[in-house]
């Protein structure tokens, strides 16, 4: 008889119209099953059933394909273990180093406790409808953040289970309210876990980051380039913009040169770089928009590239409209006779905005440093299909954060509880994201891993400088 249900036990404390939900339970679909069906098995309105399970609004049940149900309870907090049934194929290639050695280690730490504490906050949310839950997944906030990163937190849990762990995992959603978090703490130093992940907002990290009593409880900053505390204990996962910028600019020192038809376009907001580059390239041109829209002349753009020599752009703004029409006009200007190359030294989130088309900036050759590496998440390797039968939609982004930093931070936990001794390995590679933490002078630790990116075509390649 296959095994249909009862796949994780999770300890998110929610709130919806029947009171507490505490656990979460994983149903496969069986032949001839509908919503209404499950909804009734369950004793769940669907609604609730949809809210965990977006994919599911405008889409029809698949056979086999798994359900996330709400289970109410009145256990405010529980434990989470991934059960040996999970069947989930994840590419091994992609976990590298530290999975060698933890695999060949013969003291390996395969007990460990972690805390996760996201901004769910869903005793704010009033769901009437279906279309007031249709409406919540169109737009990208907290919630929708979270529930994203947890999804990759769970994955990551299965394959760190099919490699020996015991992985408990303790969820809490901190409502984004200090008191809250307050006792959320005192739990977490009660349990004795292994490692804090979150809070993800930088006021209610740096909020626990201060408690002197979980102090040797290592804290991860997971998901922002914002700046936190680097105290003592703290891990910030996200390689800080400013660390990206220099490093860039020192590719570009190395690689371009002032042989090079050289042109800076930066807008009032990034003088301080335009300055930098303008020190390194002497011989550069600047161009700048003709308004805070970002717009510049195309004439303007033509007399200022050349066809004798080749043509360097580096471009300095996080402007939508400024760099759309960037990449429109250099593209324009590509021929067999000029050749036009396009940078920047910091890629922000806008780059990844629908209306910018890939192949244009594979035209460019648009070249960037960056800590993650993207992958084409919708082609359909091992990691993104385990996803798409776990979830029902392709990982986004957060996700495959969530499940990168929980493999990093249990693998180097696993080799040793001491996690900085981990850190002498050097760069660490996983689905997208890569870490390499050297230590900050206030004493935490700082995620300085990063990648140079060159776009060819329709695909992004390293470059090995």
């Amino acid at each position: 008889m296959k095994k249909s249900i009862f796949i994780f036990f999770i300890s998110v404390s929610y709130c919806f119209s029947q009171g507490q939900i505490t656990d979460t339970i994983f149903h496969r679909v069986k032949k001839n099953e509908t919503l209404y069906s499950i909804s009734n098995q369950y004793s769940v309105d669907i609604s609730e059933i949809i809210l965990l399970n977006p994919n599911l609004k405008d889409s029809r049940l698949k056979r086999r394909s798994r359900v996330m149900i709400p289970v109410y309870s009145e256990k405010i907090l529980s434990e989470i273990e991934i059960s040996d049934s999970l069947d989930i194929n994840i590419e091994k290639k992609e976990i590298l180093d530290l999975k060698t050695m933890v695999l060949e280690s013969k003291n390996l730490n395969d007990n460990l406790r972690f805390s996760l504490l996201l901004p769910f906050n869903t005793s704010s949310i009033e769901l009437d409808s279906i279309d007031e839950v249709e409406q919540l997944f169109k737009t990208r906030n907290l919630y929708t953040i979270s529930l994203d990163f947890y999804s990759g937190v769970l994955y990551a849990l299965s394959e760190l289970k099919e490699i020996g762990f015991n992985v408990k995992l303790d969820v809490y959603d901190t409502e984004n309210s200090f008191s809250k978090i307050q006792n959320i703490v005192n739990d977490i130093a009660m349990n004795k876990s292994d490692a804090i992940i979150g809070p993800i907002i930088p006021d209610n990290f740096d909020f626990i980051s201060k408690l002197e009593f979980i102090s040797k409880i290592p804290k991860v900053f997971p998901l922002s380039t914002n700046p936190v505390n680097i105290l003592d204990g703290v891990f910030q996962a996200v390689t800080p913009k400013k660390f990206l910028r220099n490093k860039m600019i020192e590719y570009l020192k190395r690689n371009l040169s002032n042989e090079d038809n050289i042109v800076i376009v930066a807008d009032s907001l990034n003088r301080d770089v335009e300055g930098d580059l303008k020190n390194i390239f002497p011989n550069s041109i600047t161009l700048r928009p003709e308004s805070e829209g970002g717009y510049i002349l195309p004439e303007l753009v033509d007399s200022l590239l050349v066809d004798s020599l080749p043509n360097k752009v580096i471009v300095e703004t996080e402007i939508f409209t400024f760099i759309s029409s960037i990449i429109s006009q250099m593209n324009s200007q590509i021929t067999d006779e000029r050749n036009v190359q396009l940078f920047t030294t910091y890629r922000g989130n806008l780059y990844d905005d629908p209306n910018i088309n890939i192949k244009d900036l594979g035209n460019l050759n648009f070249t960037y440093s960056s800590m993650t590496k993207p992958s084409v998440i919708d082609t359909l390797n091992s990691f993104t299909s385990g996803y798409i039968e776990l979830f029902g939609n392709y990982p986004n982004k957060d996700a495959i954060k969530g499940f990168d930093i929980t493999t990093d931070i249990a693998l180097r936990l696993s080799l040793n509880k001491n996690l900085t001794k981990s850190f002498k390995y050097g760069d660490q590679r996983y689905i997208q994201n890569i870490y390499n933490y050297v230590q900050d002078s206030l004493g935490g630790y700082i995620n300085n891993g990063f990648y140079i990116l060159k776009h060819s075509e329709y695909t992004v390649n390293e470059i090995i400088d």
